[in-house]
């Protein structure tokens, strides 16, 4: 026995000096120039970044990009007019107009840029679509598993939800695409021990869709787009106030986000795929195989806004399985409880 151990462990050895070790040489990823531009109805809404593209690392947020110099940059319409922009301050990759300009529905316009090595990159010419018309929100509530907190334990319980529905039509009768970004404020209740406490505050929801809303005005109804922008929780009768930005853009347009939104929804773990170069609508004049990331976005901006009332939500439907968070106590400042919410009373809930 005590021979059958030594033998075990002389070739256990023997295994171990027959590996080997491999380096393996991993080619570094190329640095492709990317120009990300946004052309709104007006100057105060356009800017336009110049930077190379960073190697792919799961998982990164804030990855770091390399500026690219540029001698001139500018926006032009058919007629030839030109609105150039500058890159102010000069530590950022963003270039913006120096003065106010508005752009006109139904023109087209393209993107001009000419770094500081003579390269030179032009956009195709892109059409200023026609504002979109929000007419509505429909809130429609539903039952579904939520969670909640009681004594700072979280339960899963069967509650009311609404879908928030934006009504989106768009005067062109032609085929569109909208980018919709909806953020909200709660309001949440607290009792306090001071007679003077500060119970009620309001929490900043950002981002309510959870990714990039896009929709086409191809499936419309009726001449109208239904879009869910939301869904907001009614486990308490505090107000909710949201705001939607939607911007209108062109169907080419469309589909170069469709894709940058897919491939976001890609990634998220080392097992992802690495990202694929998405070809967007600027070009290389002066190398014209040359590989351009980034995009020339035209679009136009309608802003909608509205106060949703909890309290209703439940008057309304007396048949639903209501289930509500628990008030919590404070002593004299609803902040020490929910550390979230703002400094102050958010505009649309003052008096």
């Amino acid at each position: 026995m005590k021979k059958a151990g030594i033998w075990l462990v002389f070739f256990s050895l023997t295994l171990i000096a027959c590996v080997d070790e491999i380096y393996l040489e991993v080619p570094a990823a190329e640095s492709n120039l990317v120009i990300d531009a946004w052309l709104g109805p007006s100057t105060d809404q356009s800017y336009v970044r110049v930077y190379r593209s960073a190697p792919f690392l799961s998982g990164t947020i804030n990855p770091s990009y390399t500026k690219v110099p540029v001698a001139r940059m500018y926006f032009e319409d058919e007629s030839g007019q030109k609105t150039y922009l500058f890159n102010i301050p000069d530590t950022t990759l963003f270039y913006r107009t120096q003065h106010f300009k508005e752009f006109e529905t139904g023109k087209k316009y393209r993107l001009n840029v000419l770094t500081r090595t003579e390269e030179e990159y032009q956009s195709d010419w892109v059409v200023m679509p026609e504002p979109s018309v929000v007419e509505k929100m429909d809130v429609i509530p539903r039952e579904k598993p939520v969670i909640v907190y009681s004594s700072g334990v979280p339960l899963t319980v069967n509650a009311v939800v609404a879908d928030l529905n934006l009504s989106i039509s768009n005067p062109s009768g032609e085929e569109v695409g909208f980018f919709i970004e909806t953020d909200g404020i709660s309001e949440v209740f607290t009792t306090g021990d001071s007679e003077n406490c500060i119970c009620n505050c309001y929490r900043p929801v950002p981002a309510m869709y959870g990714g990039m809303n896009l929709e086409s005005s191809k499936y419309e109804q009726g001449n109208r787009s239904s879009v869910k922008v939301g869904e907001l929780s009614v486990t308490s009768l505090g107000r909710f106030y949201t705001e939607s930005i939607v911007k209108t853009v062109s169907r080419d347009n469309l589909g170069y986000l469709e894709q940058i939104n897919k491939q976001q929804r890609s990634t998220g773990s080392i097992f992802d795929p690495a990202p694929f170069k998405i070809k967007g609508n600027i070009k290389s004049l002066t190398e014209p195989d040359k590989e351009v990331m980034g995009n020339f976005m035209v679009f136009q901006e309608t802003t909608f806004s509205q106060m949703l009332y909890r309290a209703e939500i439940f008057r309304q439907n007396p048949q639903m399985n209501f289930a509500f968070e628990p008030t919590q106590h404070v002593g004299f400042y609803c902040g020490t409880y929910y550390t979230d919410a703002l400094p102050y009373t958010p505009e649309p809930f003052q008096p």
